[in-house]
């Protein structure tokens, strides 16, 4: 019942299919009866995922290898929507790593993960290649990544802030160049993508197929920057995000500003740079394919709801500098600044994967003029909290200096 569960938590889950899982449970008595009857089914297993009697070959077994490994894996895993701070978010040894860190499995997503590997002071982690893409960024700490094998491999130096890719199944390396502190890097990746593809873990970790249209070995491989288009650059490094160029996006809310990047030649990740002004809100939308976001700086929250964003039911997430959020698959969902700065934040999304997969959606965004007048109002209702607690904060501080 364990998958029931996990697609009843993200809203995929119907009532009739409910009722058939429940009805899969074997019954002895049942059973029996129906077999003397000669009218009889094979005999379900319970916690394991059937198709509808009436399609998809009537029974058949549905398969999730991805879901699999989450339960019977024993990586370090937290499991939700959200985690409120990735850089003092706890970590775990590691050993295939060769590290501490955690696997962030987001509950609504199939196609996309998150993992944040903590690099020990002064080591380096175990050398590998991964059959799937990733999209990596520094949240502590600094060092470099070997890239390539060979006599001359590529070198890249980052820092909090910076953005790379590693391009697919191409060797690779961390190292912590700090012999004091820990270092920690935030990869989005596809494993889950690959595994429900391949359904093997095999072709994930030992193949050593070279992707050379995706990494030459050029020298300058992470040096090139060229404006596509007018807020997409494609680049395979940026040296701080938080504080790297974006372009107005009025179109998204009035002060919105944002910036894609193409990197490193993936074909289903795109990631994109999104900030917008103090006591201001981007409008809500909805869209066919997995997101991940990190928050840069600011402070706020997110609502999301699954077939509307209604200001008195939207369920709530509070984000804030480090924060990573990640609404269900098709959900409704806003975020909104309720800090002091203009609030930034990375987000990777599947971008047009989806329609390459033949899914008929589109992406659907609610225009101020259609939106329930409850959201404002619960915003407005939030910053009546900040604004209270600001003060009863400045008044205890007052009082303690009376009493020094």
């Amino acid at each position: 019942m364990s998958t029931i569960f996990d697609d009843m938590l993200t809203g995929h889950l119907s009532r009739r299919r409910l009722m058939q899982a429940i009805a899969a449970v074997p019954l002895v008595g049942a059973a029996a009866s129906a077999q003397e009857k000669g009218q009889g089914k094979s005999q379900r297993k319970a916690g394991v995922v059937y198709s509808p009697d009436n399609i998809g070959g009537g029974g058949r077994v549905e398969r999730n290898f991805y879901r699999e490994w989450t339960k019977t894996s024993k990586t370090p895993m937290v499991e939700g929507y959200s985690i409120l701070d990735a850089k003092t978010q706890e970590v775990h040894p590691w050993p295939e790593i060769g590290g501490r860190g955690i696997y962030l499995n987001f509950s609504g997503n199939v196609h996309m993960d998150t993992v944040i590997m903590e690099i020990p002071s002064g080591k380096a982690l175990l050398q590998t290649r991964k059959f799937y893409e990733q999209l990596i960024v520094c949240i502590a700490g600094r060092g470099t990544t070997t890239i390539g094998g060979g006599a001359n491999p590529n070198k890249l130096e980052w820092a909090e802030g910076s953005l790379f890719s590693v391009p697919m199944n191409v060797l690779h390396q961390h190292k912590n160049a700090d012999s004091q502190h820990p270092a920690r890097l935030l990869a989005v990746t596809t494993f889950p993508l690959s595994l429900n593809l391949f359904g093997s873990m095999g072709v994930i970790t030992d193949s050593n197929f070279s992707f050379t249209d995706r990494y030459d070995g050029s020298p300058d491989y992470y040096n090139k920057v060229e404006r596509v288009e007018k807020r997409w650059d494609k680049t395979n490094f940026v040296k701080d995000i938080r504080s790297s160029e974006v372009v107005a996006w009025d179109e998204r809310g009035e002060g919105n500003a944002s910036m894609f990047w193409e990197m490193a030649g993936n074909t289903v990740l795109e990631p994109h740079m999104s900030d917008f002004p103090v006591n201001s809100y981007k409008l809500g939308h909805r869209h066919p394919y997995e997101a991940i976001i990190l928050t840069l700086n600011g402070k706020g929250f997110t609502l999301f709801g699954k077939d509307h964003l209604k200001g008195s039911d939207a369920l709530q997430l509070e984000w804030k500098a480090g924060s990573v959020v990640s609404p269900p698959f098709f959900w409704f969902h806003q975020h909104f600044n309720t800090g002091d700065t203009r609030a930034r934040y990375f987000a990777v999304t599947e971008g047009d994967f989806p329609k390459r997969l033949g899914i008929p959606l589109e992406v659907q965004q609610i225009e101020a003029k259609e939106e329930d007048p409850e959201i404002k109002k619960r915003f407005d209702a939030e910053r009546r909290k900040k604004a209270a607690a600001m003060h009863r904060h400045s008044h205890e501080r007052g009082h303690d200096h009376e009493h020094a």
